[in-house]
């Protein structure tokens, strides 16, 4: 990517995500603004990943981040397409699939928390592919 395009990417993205949600229908604003938002957060982390030092452990953490909003993005896109009940206090994703998928998500925020080391220097590069 041109970083002289990075000015006008990331216009077109907030841009996106915050003037598209009043096409939907108002009872449905809500879930299409949370779809934009995670589309916008992965197009975001995208960038990120494509320029920030090549470390495993940001990589590892930007994927997970990314999976995190895919799911986000999945979910509010099939729920606009065909709506489902969803419990009082269930996410959208956990009523889909009918168990708690945050119980999984902050157990791996637990492990690579863990693991992400903290020294100066201890975070190492990417191999080369």
């Amino acid at each position: 990517m041109s970083r002289a395009a990075l000015p006008l990417l990331l216009l077109l993205i907030g841009a996106t995500r915050h003037y598209l949600w009043p096409l939907w229908p108002a009872e449905l604003r809500g879930v299409a603004s949370k779809m934009l938002g995670a589309c916008a957060a992965i197009c975001l982390l995208s960038i990120i990943s494509s320029m920030a030092p090549q470390s495993v452990w940001i990589q590892r953490v930007v994927t997970w981040y990314a999976i995190e909003e895919g799911m986000a993005a999945g979910c509010s896109g099939a729920y606009l397409i065909e709506p489902w009940p969803i419990p009082e206090g269930a996410s959208m994703c956990s009523a889909l699939v009918g168990f708690d998928l945050g119980a999984a998500g902050i157990l791996v925020v637990a492990v690579l928390a863990c693991l992400i080391p903290v020294r100066p220097n201890s975070i190492e590069k990417r191999p080369k592919a």
